[in-house]
């Protein structure tokens, strides 16, 4: 028991100290229905004492001129005050009511005033993710385009891209970094609508020449994983409601059975029947980009010529 009690008590700790708020959505912790053990309400106690004595947190909030900030940590040191005061008569359910209590509220001020280092480092990360996910998108853009039989080079969408990315870097370099997210989000967001537009788009049907079923069926596929990948970037971009999110879950779903039914028709080199089915999971996947709120085109037919 005693070994659960010590593992509560750093994990309560390890929450508060890295701001990971339970309470943040605006709701208080219930009171509990269950016996409540002395040992834990003693630990919380301290910690509280601890955040509310001489926290980085309580330094950063008082020297802010965030008001609501600082009216949460003067109720939180009210209700720790309450606290005591429900312990030296061993009440236990009301000690830890209030413990709960300045616990929540100082969650809220630490919102209210975020630690800037903290910040820093999320900045950091997010750069590293969007510079990952935007090479791999201008990647996608330019293979697409110059199987299109489109010059990467002369294309408007490709040097606008470009200038983006390259601006955002600069801006990290100069610790920037919350300007080259954004950067990097315009960028995304510009490249993300124009692979859309060029893998649905006639350019395609009347730039391909195949020389064999295999071949078309080896583009259709890359088509597909192309749309795939830009599922995760769309909703993350788009944050569509719950609705808009079963639908985009229906549709790669089924893209997802037509496209392993394609790879077994392909085994099978039945290519015909494979071209059908994975331009029907194409289809599938031009919807859920359309659900997730990215506008691409509709399937379109792309010719083939001499094919086996």
């Amino acid at each position: 028991m005693k070994s659960v009690i010590t593992w509560l008590g750093a994990a309560l700790c390890a929450c508060l100290l890295n701001g990971e708020w339970a309470l943040a959505a605006d709701a208080r912790v219930p009171a509990s229905s269950v016996d409540i053990s002395k040992s834990l309400v003693v630990q919380k106690e301290a910690l509280v004492k601890l955040l509310l004595a001489d926290s980085p947190a309580v330094k950063r909030v008082e020297g802010s001129d965030n008001v609501e900030a600082k009216k949460n940590f003067t109720a939180a040191r009210d209700a720790y005050q309450k606290a005591l005061a429900a312990l030296k008569v061993n009440d236990l359910r009301n000690a830890d009511k209030q413990l709960n209590d300045a616990t929540w509220m100082i969650g809220k001020a630490r919102q209210l005033v975020p630690d800037p280092i903290r910040n820093n480092i999320e900045h950091r990360v997010r750069y590293a993710q969007m510079v990952a996910s935007v090479e791999s998108l201008k990647a996608t853009y330019q293979r697409h385009l110059q199987r299109g039989r489109i010059a990467p080079a002369g294309d408007a969408h490709m040097i606008n891209a470009g200038q983006l990315i390259d601006s955002a870097k600069r801006e990290a370099n100069a610790e920037y970094l919350e300007q080259a997210n954004r950067t990097l989000g315009a960028a995304e967001r510009l490249l993300m609508t124009h692979i859309g537009r060029v893998l649905g788009t006639r350019t395609i049907e009347y730039a391909q020449r195949f020389e064999s079923l295999s071949d078309e069926y080896a583009f259709e596929l890359d088509r597909n994983r192309s749309y795939t990948e830009l599922i995760p970037i769309a909703l993350a971009e788009f944050k569509p409601d719950s609705e808009a999110i079963r639908q985009v879950n229906y549709f790669v779903e089924t893209n997802r059975q037509m496209r392993e039914q394609a790879q077994q028709l392909a085994a099978a080199r039945k290519f015909r029947d494979a071209l059908a089915a994975i331009r029907g999971g194409t289809g599938y996947l031009q919807s859920a980009l359309r659900a997730a709120g990215l506008q691409v085109p509709s399937e379109t037919k792309i010719e083939s010529a001499g094919r086996q």
